[in-house]
């Protein structure tokens, strides 16, 4: 008679769950970031009705149902959102990550996202699809592939 060795499939499911998870959280991404994530370190740019102001100000206030631990703070006239976790997780890592947030505004309003520090940029790019969901739900924006006009 021939028996499986526990091992393996402790691997096989552990290869599964792995994958599935990891088929969970793209499907994830691509739902809120209007399919305009690809790859880490990319720009995320955001349509926006609001001004610069309620922006500003919606992202000092902390709401129970953001999905996001973050701090939003101003540094020499320049605005940086620090991400310290993913609230719908049960555990935070103890890794925070800055980025740097631009205003433009030309025909139409534009929040623009990105690392602003290049040490952080292996853990700070899963944060970044994360962003896509806080700022479409906490500023009901809509995720941008580019600037247009």
């Amino acid at each position: 008679m021939y028996s499986i060795p526990l091992f393996y499939i402790f691997f096989c499911v552990l290869a599964i769950s792995s994958i599935w998870i990891i088929v969970m959280r793209w499907k994830r991404y691509m739902k809120y970031s209007n399919g305009t994530y690809k790859n880490a370190g990319q720009n995320l740019i955001f349509k926006t009705e609001l001004s610069q102001n309620e922006i500003i100000r919606k992202l000092e206030t902390h709401d129970a149902k953001d999905t996001l631990d973050y701090d939003f703070y101003e540094k020499n006239g320049e605005y940086f959102l620090k991400v310290k976790g993913v609230k719908r997780l049960v555990f935070n890592g103890i890794l925070t990550a800055d980025f740097k947030v631009d205003f433009l505004e030309n025909a139409q309003r534009y929040i623009i996202v990105h690392q602003s520090n290049n040490f952080q940029m292996l853990y700070s790019s899963g944060y970044e699809a994360e962003i896509f969901e806080f700022m479409v739900k906490k500023l009901n924006c809509i995720p941008q592939e580019k600037i247009n006009g």
